[in-house]
C-alpha cells in the first residue's frame, strides 16, 4: 500500500494561531486531545475494597521503555461531575495493581458506556456485557473480550497540576508490565504479535474513533543511513 499523500501543501495553506491563554483548562485539554491523535485506549480494569470491579477507558497511554517493560497511563485527579476522586485512581492507590485491556473490535460499541461516572453500586460489567477471566500474576481480573490482557503494577506515581482543578490535577502512574497474555488470532508466530491482527481502537477528538486495520494500514520499509550510504558508494 502505498503512503498517503497530504491534500494540501503546508507550505501554502493558510496558518491559524490559537491563543491558549484565552482558553479554559477544559479547552486547552480539548485542543490536546483533537490533535495527538490518533490515541490507543486502555481499558483498565481495578477492583474497589469490598472485591467489585471497576472497568474505565483512558487514552492518555504510552509504553515507555522495554526493560523493565513499563507503560504510562495519566489519571485525572477529579471525577467530571464531581469533586470526588475516579474510582480507578482509588483502587490502583490502594492495591498498586492494575489490567490494561487492549480496546479491539468485540469492545468498540460500549467504550462510553464504560466511561461514564456510575454510582459505586453500577458494575460496568453489567452495562457493556463484558466478561472476565483470573489474570496470570495481579489480583485484578482481565477481560476476555479483549485481544491482549496487560497486568500491571505500580513503579513510580507523578503528580502534576493543580489537584483541586477539573483538567489540570492528574496522576501520572508509571507501572511495570508483570505479565502479557493475548488471543492467539493475533500472533503472526509464538510469542509474536502481528500488530495488522490486533485491529485496535484509536480516540480521535471527541466523538469520534478510529480502528487501525484494513484501509487504514500503510507500509513504509525503515532502511538505515549506514544501508543507504553503503548502496550509493557501490
Amino acid at each position: 500500500m502505498t503512503t498517503p499523500q497530504p491534500l494540501m501543501s503546508t507550505h501554502t495553506a493558510a496558518r491559524h494561531v490559537i491563543d491558549l491563554a484565552t482558553r479554559t483548562s477544559a479547552q486547552k485539554q480539548g485542543l490536546l486531545s483533537h490533535l495527538i491523535i490518533p490515541r490507543p485506549i486502555a481499558m483498565i480494569t481495578t477492583v474497589d475494597e469490598d472485591g467489585r470491579i471497576n472497568v474505565a477507558p483512558f487514552s492518555y497511554y504510552m509504553p515507555v521503555s522495554g526493560e523493565p517493560p513499563t507503560i504510562a497511563v495519566t489519571i485525572g485527579s477529579l471525577r467530571e461531575a464531581t469533586d470526588a476522586p475516579k474510582d480507578t485512581w482509588v483502587n490502583i492507590e490502594r492495591t498498586g495493581e492494575f489490567v490494561v485491556n487492549v480496546t479491539g473490535p468485540a469492545m468498540a460499541d460500549h467504550i462510553e458506556a464504560a466511561a461514564r461516572e456510575y454510582p459505586n453500586d453500577v458494575s460496568e460489567l453489567d452495562i457493556t456485557g463484558w466478561t472476565t477471566t483470573d489474570s496470570q500474576v495481579v489480583s485484578v481480573p482481565s477481560l476476555v473480550d479483549s485481544p491482549a490482557n496487560l497486568e500491571c503494577r505500580v513503579l513510580e506515581v507523578i503528580d502534576r497540576g493543580d489537584p483541586t482543578v477539573r483538567f489540570s490535577g492528574v496522576h501520572i502512574v508509571l507501572a511495570v508490565v508483570v505479565s502479557i497474555t493475548v488471543s492467539e488470532t493475533i500472533l503472526a508466530e509464538p510469542d509474536r504479535i502481528d500488530p495488522t491482527l490486533v485491529s485496535p481502537i484509536g480516540r480521535m477528538g471527541f466523538p469520534h474513533f478510529v480502528q487501525a486495520d484494513s484501509d487504514a494500514l500503510f507500509y513504509q520499509e525503515r532502511i538505515s543511513y549506514a544501508d543507504i550510504t553503503s548502496a550509493h558508494n557501490s
